[in-house]
């Protein structure tokens, strides 16, 4: 009923990717706060009064 094999395979990648946790989270927050300022300067841009 279990693909162990897949199970397996999925475990393997998340153990590669431990080492480099670190980076990873400051590459995700970094690109969210991209994103985020700049589509708050665009709805500032379209006139949205901006939030404190």
């Amino acid at each position: 009923m279990y693909n162990w094999d897949l199970q397996n395979a999925i475990a393997a990648f998340v153990d590669s990717l431990r080492p480099t946790g670190d980076l990873q989270h400051e590459l995700y927050t970094n690109g969210l706060y991209a994103f985020v300022d700049l589509q708050s300067h665009l709805l500032t841009l379209l006139g949205y009064p901006p939030v404190p």
